[in-house]
């Protein structure tokens, strides 16, 4: 376990500013005591939140939770802004056997196990959709937009292949993130203040709103944005910057409801992020700081990111009478510009020698990358679904995607002192123009075979095509230009069956298969291969979800193995600092995934979750190549996979008279040991990420329209790594220092929001 960072001082802030807060709830409950009461019933159904009440999407067919033949989760988007989470860290963090991997240009979904990462070049093991469109590229891991949670119904997360009815990329599991949709029935509106202190930083705070407007009695409108400062709590040594990120964005929607039988929806979602220093925090081989646990020492402006994303959704939905047509469009663009300080290579070793040989004159001489990357994409889907209410159910699709992606990777001399860069002459220069296509058709179908037991058989054939441009040049190397292209023609399947003991209790079986597009390489640097393969993964199954006494009780557990052929793992060069692909052999992932959900005395909820995730290489990585090539041996853990995570939550509910209701809350998270990704060394050990715990508070008053949040996340300021990554080339780890992505410290905050 990390040690835990607990000031006497900031103990002391938090004891006033929860207290002050809980005058606050108390004061604002003896006010709504005296207001008129709101009917009963309107009570009780806030309260319902039982989880067979739960519909997901997760077949692209409306069920409920506990009847979907695979594991999953649905994280309820009130219930988190209810607890001061609005990030999408927060919100991964309560999924155990996820990880969530990111820096300024990548984000980086691991389920079971399956993934690995080393920046934007990775392709990504799992998916993302967003009202079930695909987000983000095939052929890298770009930033997933942090949604906003006052437009967001649910998120939900469906762990394991799902290739037969999602593509690919998705050969680990799926997040669908499903928005609140327009409704022309009734007007609402929803205000939202919030802010934020975090230990050793600074204060944050967010502001948002949202309105829904019927127009007519068939066609409504939904206008969601918000702006928000995250608390900052790392600094870098040299300027004094820190760590804060700033965002803003909105979502506009409609609903037209055409006919009875035929309506059309639309979205146009834009989101803007900036961010002056990364969450790095510089620590030794052994994670201990090397100047204060929340500081780094970068170059002047050589730390940055600066996001932009727009996405835009049309779906037409129809009913045929004898089953349902839909027609899914999509597009995105997102925009992205990262710096990134490399004064700890073999470039910035050589930076003084440079700076003299132009004359610059630079006090401290150092070099950093100028990271830009632009991707374009559409998709098109059209699906046709038997009815939900006949024996043999059946779905049919077709899909089609085509992203662009522009990218460019500059180095460039800088003043780490001032900020100044040398652009006449970079060091190196690499441009890379890659287009992905994806075309595909599925079929889905299940057969009842009894009332109670029903067998589901899909498959999908798609073919992909890859093809890249890549141009290097600068004053270190030879201008050079690479093309490069990969088509292939890829199957994946499922088989699955389930057997309904009862209407709450069920047992299934799955069989799905997955994939990753293959590709290529494009860059400068000499030894590295070129291009890289397909991988493929199979998993296996078996699950029982079932409710007992009425429900208060619910038990879900699954079971699975899974064998991963021709993994794909990236890999950082020593000297530059650039990233790149090879495959890796085999692997195989098992485990475990448990669930607990109890309502006893009508107000209080008990949930526990776990999993179990034992990932490790099945054979050595073959053709090690020292300093090229990936080195690892059989047993060897996969990257970033804890073997043990769980969350364990406790919240308490109760009516204060007058229609003033008042919840109280607590959880315990817990994430276990993990590695980083392999290196191309085998004199340079893996990285050894130790366990961490936090615990989190809330308390929530509602009374009529109007309710209070006071919160507390981290409480006992527990320091916890979630990646790491080497700065330096020495083949010892002992003789570089690392940079590590440091958890959010202890952060109190209050919530006011007023629903129209």
């Amino acid at each position: 376990m990390m040690q835990s960072v607990l000031l006497q001082p900031r103990l002391s802030s938090l004891a006033k500013t929860v207290g002050v807060a809980l005058g606050v709830v108390t004061l604002f409950a003896g006010q709504a005591m005296a207001e008129d009461a709101s009917p009963a019933e309107k009570n009780k159904a806030e309260k319902e939140n039982s989880i067979e009440k739960i519909v997901v999407t997760a077949s692209k067919r409306s069920e409920r939770l506990q009847d979907v033949a695979l594991s999953m989760a649905v994280l309820d988007a009130k219930a988190l802004a209810e607890t001061g989470k609005s990030k999408l860290a927060d919100y991964f963090a309560e999924i155990p056997g996820l990880s969530y991997v990111s820096s300024a240009m990548s984000s980086t979904i691991v389920m079971r196990g399956v993934g690995t990462d080393a920046g934007i070049g990775t392709r990504p093991t799992s998916g993302v959709t967003i009202d079930d469109v695909p987000y983000g590229s095939a052929t890298n891991t770009g930033v997933i937009p942090d949604l906003d949670p006052s437009d967001i119904q649910q998120i939900e997360v469906l762990r394991g292949p799902q290739g037969t009815l999602y593509g690919a990329s998705s050969m680990g599991g799926l997040v669908k993130y499903v928005s609140v949709d327009p409704n022309a029935s009734y007007a609402t509106g929803h205000f939202e203040l919030g802010g934020a202190s975090a230990a050793h930083g600074s204060t944050g705070h967010s502001i948002r709103a949202s309105g829904n407007l019927p127009v007519t009695d068939d066609f409504a409108i939904r206008m969601s944005g918000f702006k928000r400062e995250d608390p900052a709590y790392l600094t870098n040594t040299r300027d004094g910057s820190d760590n804060s990120i700033e965002s803003d964005g909105g979502r506009i929607a409609m609903i037209w409801h055409m006919t009875d039988d035929w309506t059309f929806r639309s979205s146009a979602m834009f989101q803007n992020t900036s961010q002056d220093n990364t969450a790095y925090a510089d620590v030794t081989s052994e994670l201990e700081p090397i100047y204060g646990q929340y500081e780094h020492s970068r170059g002047v402006d050589t730390d940055s990111f600066a996001g932009q994303t727009r996405f835009y959704t049309a779906k037409l939905t129809g009913d045929l009478g004898w089953g349902t047509f839909d027609s899914i469009t999509g597009y995105t663009e997102h925009r992205a510009a990262a710096k990134q300080d490399v004064g700890y290579t073999s470039i910035g070793n050589f930076a003084p020698m440079f700076a003299n040989m132009f004359g610059l004159g630079y006090q401290e001489a150092g070099a950093f990358i100028d990271n830009r990357y632009d991707e374009d994409k559409i998709s098109q889907e059209f699906r046709l679904s038997s009815k939900d209410d006949v024996r043999f159910q059946w779905q049919v699709g077709l899909f089609y995607t085509k992203e662009s992606v522009d990218s460019t990777q500059t180095f460039y001399l800088s003043d780490n002192a001032s900020g100044d860069y040398f652009a006449d002459v970079p060091l190196l220069t690499s441009l890379g123009d890659d287009s992905y296509k994806e075309s595909a058709i599925f079929v889905n179908t299940t057969y009842k075979i009894t009332d109670q037991w029903d067998v589901t058989v899909g498959g999908r054939f798609a073919k992909n095509k890859i093809e890249g441009t890549g141009y290097g040049g600068g004053m270190l190397t030879d201008e050079s230009t690479t093309t490069d292209s990969y088509s292939d023609d890829v199957f994946t399947y499922l088989l699955a069956t389930r057997y309904h003991f009862n209407e709450d209790m069920m047992l299934f079986g799955r069989i799905s298969s997955g994939y990753r597009a293959g590709g290529g390489n494009s860059t400068i640097v000499e030894g590295i291969p070129e291009s890289y393969d397909s991988d493929s993964l199979v998993s296996y199954e078996v699950g029982f979800k079932g409710g007992f006494f009425e429900n208060a009780l619910n038990l879900n557990a699954t079971a699975y193995y899974i064998d991963w052929s021709d993994l794909q793992i990236s890999q950082v060069d020593l000297t530059y600092g650039s990233s790149y692909t090879t495959n890796a052999g085999k692997a195989a992932s098992q485990g475990l995934e448990l669930g607990m959900g109890y309502t006893f005395l009508e107000d209080w909820q008990f949930n526990v979750n776990y999993a179990f995730t034992d990932a490790s290489l099945a054979e050595d990585i073959p053709g090690y190549v020292e300093g090229s090539t990936a080195y690892g041996k059989d047993g060897d853990r996969m990257p970033f996979s804890a073997k043990n995570s769980g969350t364990v939550s406790l919240q308490h509910s109760f009516d204060l008279g007058n229609g003033s209701q008042l919840s109280i809350g607590g959880n315990v998270t817990y994430m276990g040991d993990r590695y980083m990704q392999f290196t191309q060394s085998a004199d340079i050990s893996r990285i050894h990420l130790p366990s961490y715990t936090t615990v989190g508070l809330s308390s929530t008053l509602k009374s009529g329209d109007w309710s209070l949040t006071v919160y507390a996340n981290n409480l006992f300021d527990e320091v916890g790594y979630i990646s790491a990554n080497r700065r330096g080339t020495a083949t010892a780890a002992t003789d570089v220092n690392y940079g590590a992505v440091v958890i959010q410290p202890q952060t109190i905050g209050l919530t006011l929001a007023w629903d129209l």
